[in-house]
C-alpha cells in the first residue's frame, strides 16, 4: 500500500518477531538504508520535492564539550570552518566554544533544511552567522549554498540559535 505524500518512509511492520523483555515489548523495524551523499567536488544534485519554493526547516543540536573537544588548539580547522567574522564575534565572548557550537548547529541545521546534507562543492563556510543592527542572529549564505537556495527558489532565510549548559541549537527556516 502506498504512503501518502508527506508520509514519513519508516514503517512500524515488524521485521521480525517482538521480544519480550520485563515491561517493554520492542517490535524492530527496518529503517531504508539512506542514499551515499555525492562525492566531494561534484556539483550538488537538488533533491526532487513536491514543490520547488516549499518552506523547508533544519534543526540541530550540539553538545558544546563536543565542539570544544574537536577544535580546541586546532587553528587551521577552526579557520577552516568558521569565517573571520565568526570568530571574531566568538573569540570577543566569555565562553568562545558556547558560541561556535550554536555557530556550527546554523550550519548542520541549514544544510539538512536543504535536504541535501554537507556533499558536492559545499563548505562549512558557505554558511555564515552574523548579527543583524539589533543583535539578532541572520545568515549569509555563500558559494554551492546560496547556489542550491536559489535553484529551490527560496528567497528568505531565519535562524534562531540558542544555547543552555552543554548544549547549543539552531533552527533554519527557507522561505520564497
Amino acid at each position: 500500500m502506498a504512503s501518502p505524500v508527506g508520509a514519513s518512509p519508516f514503517r512500524a511492520e515488524p521485521a521480525d518477531p517482538p521480544v519480550q523483555g520485563g515491561m517493554v515489548t520492542l517490535l524492530p523495524i527496518r529503517i531504508p538504508i539512506p542514499r551515499p551523499h555525492a562525492k566531494r567536488g561534484r556539483k550538488t544534485e537538488i533533491p526532487e520535492t513536491p514543490a520547488a519554493a516549499e518552506p523547508c526547516i533544519g534543526v540541530d543540536l550540539i553538545a558544546v564539550s563536543r565542539v570544544r573537544e574537536v577544535f580546541a588548539g586546532r587553528e587551521a580547522l577552526v579557520e577552516a570552518v568558521f569565517t573571520a567574522e565568526e570568530l571574531r564575534y566568538c573569540r570577543r565572548q566569555r565562553d568562545p566554544f558556547m558560541h561556535l557550537a550554536a555557530r556550527f548547529a546554523a550550519k548542520e541545521a541549514a544544510v539538512k533544511g536543504l535536504g541535501t546534507g554537507m556533499t558536492g562543492r559545499m563548505s562549512w563556510r558557505d554558511v555564515e552567522t552574523l548579527h543583524g543592527v539589533s543583535g539578532e542572529p541572520r545568515l549569509v549564505l555563500h558559494g554551492e549554498v546560496a547556489r542550491l537556495i536559489e535553484a529551490r527558489g527560496w528567497q528568505r532565510c531565519a535562524v534562531s540559535l540558542s544555547h543552555a549548559g552543554d548544549y547549543a541549537m539552531a533552527a533554519v527556516l527557507f522561505t520564497a
